[in-house]
């Protein structure tokens, strides 16, 4: 029910109570404290399960960002095979390039 603009405060057995609550209610405990410790546990309960739910989330980006590292670094990995096989490639060619060369000189000098 509401008076004028201001909503009256839920009864003590139709709301979550706090912990200070459940700490002065326990000398007195009665059937609305138990309602009250109910609510307060189904709502730990939804909170820790939306937790939980946003924590999977972020794991799951976080595999999905590791599985995308190691795929860059495989292929930087890769690159630098291909790059020491070209170097490897053009060193023996132009050793080579260099043999055929005073091969030729010497058979010219001689």
């Amino acid at each position: 029910a509401m008076n004028g603009d201001v909503a009256e405060p839920a009864p003590v057995w139709e709301r979550p109570w706090s912990l200070d609550e459940i700490r002065k209610g326990s000398q007195s405990w009665s059937l609305a404290s138990d309602a009250g410790l109910l609510h307060f546990l189904q709502e730990f309960s939804q909170q820790t399960i939306s937790r939980t739910h946003e924590i999977k989330k972020q794991v799951d980006g976080l595999i999905s960002e590791t599985k995308a590292t190691d795929c860059r670094l495989h292929n930087v990995f890769n690159d630098f095979l291909m790059l020491s096989n070209t170097q490897f490639i053009e060193n023996v060619s132009v050793y080579n390039i260099k043999l055929v060369l005073q091969t030729l000189s010497l058979n010219v000098l001689w």
